[in-house]
């Protein structure tokens, strides 16, 4: 592993040990008892409710405490796989574009809209086993590279700002969404609004029925491993990331940098399209959202800690999600707010895009590096 690679994953590591660290002490800060009691027993009384909270962060995904012992926690366990589902697939869709240097932060309408329209693919197609729920993830994604095509266009074509553009149509997609679900898919019967139920046959596979732990983690996973080798061993991809690097470096190398950035914004949408209905497909089994979930904003923040490497980003995902389940299981058994992994998202993601943050530790590793490739052009020796 070169140095510089090795440092970035030392450097986000640090961040997440300086959030918890950070954590504990809000954690603290929250146990304090009130009252007329000495100082010191109100310590003593905080540290040992903050312990057991931070211990409940820290562990409940994965064990759970009962009868002295700890146990296996099956239902936080699947309750993680799942929530992490939809945040790989559209941190995948937004490290794609982000390392072609684009900006495109529409992956909250994509996946929306793709989830909207496909509701109605789920709830109308014939019932075909394995081939309606593929059909319907197909649709979503076709209406999520259709509408990430719009900012790739203008963006192409005028130079218009993918930033802004992909933004607007983010609250362009929600109402769209929202008026499909309302005027065509939904359910008289609810009490809420919320659409038809999907067809059996258009669920995906269960791996777990009690707790509906659904195989879309497999399918997020295959994406992942997908999106790297496009990205690592393909001319297309080799094409994506010289464009980022340097687009007019690859323009004057023959490539079609506004070709290239058009089908990165095509597959990015593409990719983020799938995200809603594989959430809806697998858990819910009927359109349920009254607004935007909030996982295309998540894609940003795990596109970030995996630094836009496709095989990094199921495990920044799993991390953030793993938090998330943690502090909702804490804030149901202690007084602490479970809103308080939002500022750990808030730390961790200031200090990994924080140039100076371990600015020293990065440049030690860019003079060795750079040490190492002048052993190799002098022979093993270097000249003064």
């Amino acid at each position: 592993m070169k140095s510089t690679k090795r440092y970035e994953i030392y450097r986000t590591l640090i961040a997440i040990a300086i959030a918890l660290a950070l954590g504990y002490i809000l954690i603290l800060i929250s146990a304090f008892p009130k009252g007329d009691i000495a100082f010191f027993e109100k310590l003593k009384t905080a540290i040992k409710d903050a312990n057991k909270a931070f211990q409940t962060f820290l562990l409940s995904p994965v064990l759970k405490y009962r009868r002295g012992n700890w146990i296996f926690n099956l239902r936080g366990f699947i309750q993680w796989m799942n929530e992490s589902v939809p945040i790989i697939i559209t941190g995948l869709a937004v490290s794609l574009v982000f390392t072609a240097k684009h900006f495109n932060i529409g992956a909250e309408g994509q996946l929306f809209l793709g989830a909207a329209i496909a509701t109605g693919a789920a709830i109308y197609f014939p019932s075909i086993p394995i081939i309606t729920p593929i059909i319907v993830i197909l649709i979503a994604s076709l209406v999520g590279a259709g509408w990430s095509a719009i900012p790739g266009y203008l963006k192409s074509k005028w130079n218009a700002s993918e930033v802004v553009t992909s933004l607007m149509l983010n609250y362009v997609a929600l109402y769209m969404g929202l008026f499909i679900i309302k005027t065509f898919l939904r359910d008289p019967n609810a009490g809420q609004l919320v659409s038809l139920k999907f067809s059996d046959s258009a669920s995906l596979f269960l791996l777990n029925t009690r707790y509906r732990w659904h195989s879309g983690i497999i399918i997020a996973i295959v994406m992942s491993i997908a999106l790297w080798f496009i990205m690592k061993k393909t001319t297309w991809g080799y094409k994506v990331r010289l464009v980022g690097n340097n687009k007019y470096f690859a323009h004057y190398s023959g490539i079609n940098t506004q070709k290239t950035f058009f089908q990165v914004h095509l597959l990015s949408g593409a990719i983020a399209g799938t995200a809603g209905i594989i959430e809806l497909l697998g858990y819910y089994g009927r359109f349920v959202w009254l607004y935007s979930p909030g996982y295309g904003w998540d894609g940003i923040i795990i596109a970030t800690l995996a630094r836009n490497n496709p095989i990094y980003v199921p495990f920044a995902a799993l991390f953030l999600s793993y938090i998330r389940v943690g502090a909702k299981t804490m804030g149901r058994y202690t007084n602490i707010p479970p809103e308080m992994v939002s500022i750990l998202q808030a730390t961790i993601i200031l200090l990994v895009t924080a140039e100076a943050f371990l600015s020293q530790m990065r440049q030690k590793a860019i003079e060795k590096e750079a040490k190492k490739s002048e052993e190799v052009i002098t022979g093993g020796e270097i000249h003064e």
